[in-house]
């Protein structure tokens, strides 16, 4: 790995894990359990259009691990949560983005969509409420246009930075 693109990385960790840190601490009216605005994908997009997929998957597993280290919920619920809704939600990125003519928009989407799934199959499988797949539908709406919106804010973003060298 170049130097440049190292460097790049630590700093894009570094932003997602800020973005994660500040959205736990950000109180939302509980009106839909477990929404986020899912404002560290942001960084995750940057990193899929600016590098690769192996570049986007590294800087969402660095940024669960670290983030969870820092408040101190490594391997507890919320850290698988957010490990499972990385994962999917960077295969459904990398998916969409390489095997279908969706925008970064349809990308966005697609990854919100994936890291809710994932996050209700979690809650599912460890705690054997079945009944929480009745909040899904509702999560999955208010995750579309979160995801156009993150989407949006990536968007602005490579637009204003350097082409990448090499």
């Amino acid at each position: 790995m170049k130097v440049r693109k190292l460097c790049e990385c630590a700093l894009l960790i570094a932003m997602a894990i800020l973005f994660q840190l500040i959205e736990a601490s950000i109180p939302l009216p509980y009106v839909i359990p477990g929404f986020k605005l899912g404002l560290a994908n942001c960084v995750a997009m940057i990193a899929l259009y600016r590098y690769d997929n192996k570049t986007m998957t590294f800087v969402n597993l660095m940024r669960v691990v670290l983030a969870a280290l820092m408040r101190g919920t490594l391997f507890q619920i919320s850290f698988w949560l957010s490990f499972a809704g990385a994962i999917c939600a960077s295969l459904a990125m990398w998916f969409t983005k390489r095997f279908t003519p969706c925008t970064i928009y349809g990308t966005g989407m697609a990854g919100s969509s994936a890291h809710v799934i994932a996050q209700v199959a979690v809650i599912m499988l460890l705690y054997e409420q079945w009944r929480m797949i009745a909040v899904l539908p509702l999560l999955l709406v208010t995750g579309i246009p979160t995801g156009i919106a993150i989407a949006w804010i990536a968007a602005l973003v490579l637009k204003r930075l350097p082409m990448k060298e090499g």
